[in-house]
C-alpha cells in the first residue's frame, strides 16, 4: 500500500488536570511512544485557551523523546522543565540506533562546526564525522555513511523507512493550525465520544484512507471536545473509535493510542 503521511492534533490542555512535572512529562511520553509505535509524522500542538508554556512545554519534551540519546545531551540544555526526562519511554525507532556505525548507515548527526573541507557533524560514532557540503551548524540533520576508516565520511540523506515525527508548535487554535499546516491534509478526521462508531461508517473511511495521501486526526481536550474547537464543516468524518466506554471519560492519551490502533488496522486490511 502506499505510503500514507499521518498528522495528529493534540490541544494544550491535555496537562490541565495535573500540576506535577512527573506525571505531565510521563503522560506525552505515553503520546509520543503511541505516535511513534504507530508511524505518526507530525504532531501538532494546538492552544485550547491553555497558556503558550503549556505548547512549550509539550513541544520541548516530544522532541527531546524524538532526538537520538547520543545527541540530547548537545541539542537540549539543562532546564528544569526536563528534570524527570529519564522517565520518558525509549521509541526504538530506526532512527535511535543502538548497534555502531556501520558503513551504509543512516544516522542522525548534529552539524558541529563548517570547515573548509565541509561539515564536521557528530553521528554519535567514537569520532566527528566530515559532511563535504558546507551545511548550516548546529542543526540536527539525517545522514547516511559513506565511508569508514580514518576519516568517516557522510552525506545529507533519509532512509526510505519511519524516521520519526516532527513536532510542530502552533500556539494557534485549532482551526488556525489546519490552515497553516503545510502541505494541507487532504482528509481530516475528528474523534469524539458524542460521533457515531466508526464500524457504522467503515466503508466509507476505509475508501477516503485509501484516496487520501495526508491524513490528520484532530483530538479535543479533558474540558472540550470537538464541537467547542472546530466548525463541523471542516471535517471529512466525526468518529467515535472506543464506543462504549466502560469508563465517564477517556483521557487524550488514552484516546489517542484507541484511534491510532484503529485506523492503522484500516490503513493495512484490503
Amino acid at each position: 500500500m502506499e505510503s500514507k503521511h499521518l498528522s495528529i492534533f493534540i490541544p494544550a490542555s491535555i496537562l490541565a488536570e495535573t500540576k506535577d512535572l512527573k506525571l505531565r512529562t510521563y503522560k506525552i511520553g505515553l503520546i509520543g511512544r503511541s505516535a511513534a509505535l504507530f508511524r505518526v509524522e507530525r504532531i501538532v500542538i494546538y492552544s485550547d485557551n491553555s497558556e503558550n508554556k503549556e505548547v512549550k512545554f509539550i513541544s520541548d519534551v516530544l522532541t527531546y523523546m524524538n532526538t537520538p540519546q547520543y545527541l540530547r545531551k548537545k541539542v537540549f540544555p539543562i532546564i528544569k522543565e526536563l528534570q524527570y526526562a529519564g522517565i520518558l519511554p525509549p521509541l526504538r525507532t530506526p532512527h535511535h540506533p543502538t548497534e555502531e556505525v556501520s558503513q551504509g548507515d543512516y544516522r542522525q548527526g548534529l552539524t558541529i562546526k563548517r570547515t573548509k573541507k565541509g561539515t564536521i557533524v557528530d553521528i554519535g560514532a567514537d569520532r566527528l564525522a566530515l559532511c563535504k557540503e558546507k551545511l548550516s551548524v548546529k542543526k540536527v540533520l539525517s545522514f547516511r555513511v559513506l565511508k569508514l576508516g580514518k576519516e568517516i565520511v557522510i552525506e545529507p540523506d533519509k532512509p526510505k523507512v519511519y524516521w520519526g515525527y516532527k513536532t510542530l508548535s502552533t500556539y494557534k487554535n485549532l482551526h488556525e493550525s489546519i490552515e497553516m499546516l503545510k502541505p494541507k491534509p487532504d482528509l481530516v478526521i475528528g474523534t469524539s465520544k458524542y460521533a457515531s462508531p466508526v464500524t457504522s461508517i467503515l466503508d466509507e473511511v476505509k475508501y477516503s484512507l485509501n484516496e487520501s495521501k495526508r491524513i490528520a486526526i484532530l483530538f479535543g481536550g479533558p474540558y472540550s471536545c470537538l464541537h467547542d474547537l472546530i466548525d463541523q464543516k471542516e471535517l471529512d468524518f466525526e468518529v467515535n473509535t472506543i464506543p462504549t466506554q466502560g469508563t465517564k471519560t477517556v483521557r487524550t492519551e488514552e484516546a489517542i493510542i484507541a484511534t491510532l490502533s484503529v485506523f492503522n488496522l484500516l490503513l493495512n486490511t484490503e
